[in-house]
């Protein structure tokens, strides 16, 4: 090889040395993508007790507590609410926030004995689910409690932290 073509080549290879290294050094230094670098959310469900339902857990025991929570996170936990009447009743549940800050955020879903009582946002559930728990005369029923932060949900969820009271509205049955 020529002195003229062995400096080609040398160029050539240093070149593409310094273009890795150019490269590398971006790819290091681009801030994380995603979400990984916000302070993330928590939600804390517990259950309320009334004279005629009683819950378990109850109250401040939490039936969920999220840990920390980013976009594409789930949150799972459960109760089981108890009639302690002398008659048949259906229950509602009502969501009491300690805050407003994940209302249009947070997803929740609420279910029990295979059927879905409401699913949507944490603002919604403010209002009571649609469906309703039958319970016999002390009977009891198992709630599954689902919450979430959708992904693509980009802000508005960093470094809230809300606690929600979940309380039974009775409706007496013939």
């Amino acid at each position: 090889m020529s002195t003229l073509a062995a400096d080609r080549f040398t160029r050539a290879i240093g070149a593409a040395i310094g273009l890795c290294l150019v490269a590398a050094l971006i790819v290091a230094a681009r801030p994380a993508g995603g979400h990984g670098g916000v302070l993330p959310a928590s939600l804390r469900f517990t259950a309320s007790l009334d004279g005629a339902v009683a819950a378990e857990p109850a109250a401040p025991k939490p039936l969920l507590a999220s840990g920390p929570m980013r976009p594409g996170d789930r949150a799972r936990g459960g109760f089981t609410l108890r009639n302690q009447t002398g008659g048949t009743m259906a229950a509602r549940l009502r969501a009491k926030p300690s805050s407003t800050a994940l209302d249009g955020t947070a997803q929740v879903r609420l279910q029990s004995r295979g059927v879905v009582l409401a699913e949507g946002t944490l603002q919604a559930l403010r209002q009571g689910t649609a469906g309703a728990v039958r319970l016999r005369p002390g009977g009891a029923a198992r709630v599954q409690v689902t919450a979430w932060i959708p992904t693509e949900v980009e802000t508005g969820y960093e470094g809230r932290n809300v606690a929600v009271a979940l309380e039974p509205v009775e409706e007496t049955l013939p």
